[in-house]
């Protein structure tokens, strides 16, 4: 994935037949974490996105992506902060809402969790929508749920496509 910026940047230095250097090295790694993550090495794509985002701490992409591997690896807390970070610049992020109420659910968080869920929708995964839509109407009920047999029921659903 490349950055905006390099695109942008890429595209005047065509326009103006300079050389075709990267503006930064955001894009190559970008690539290179993007390249981790799809292997699962989420450690290693831990790091590289972190380097990206000490570049460019604005960075969509990487700040979901760096969210997602600390959830991969179990670190619940620096998964909530970072897809927490993420939403607030991007509201209608749907990883980033999806993962960010997972955390939540990890922790047994559940009020937390149903409040980050409030809102959300994504019309491809109707399977995972319908377990999030379950769990919301068995909380709103009253029913007593735990947050991790939640997000193994959301994770499920997820993997199933």
């Amino acid at each position: 994935m490349i950055s905006r910026r390099d695109l942008l940047f890429g595209a005047i230095r065509r326009w103006r037949k300079d050389d075709d250097r990267p503006v930064s090295g955001i894009g190559a790694d970008i690539g290179a974490a993007d390249m981790a993550f799809a292997r699962k090495d989420y450690a290693a794509a831990r790091e590289l996105y972190k380097a990206v985002l000490k570049a460019n701490r604005l960075h969509k992409e990487a700040r979901v992506r760096l969210g997602l591997c600390h959830y991969h690896l179990e670190e619940y807390v620096q998964a909530k902060d970072t897809l927490l970070m993420a939403v607030r610049q991007h509201p209608q992020d749907y990883l980033a809402r999806l993962y960010l109420g997972l955390s939540y659910a990890r922790r047994r968080q559940v009020e937390k969790c149903m409040d980050v869920w409030k809102d959300f929708m994504n019309r491809e995964h109707i399977g995972v929508m319908r377990e999030i839509n379950a769990h919301k109407a068995l909380h709103e009920c009253g029913e007593a749920l735990d947050g991790i047999e939640m997000a193994d029921a959301v994770e499920k659903a997820l993997a199933q496509g």
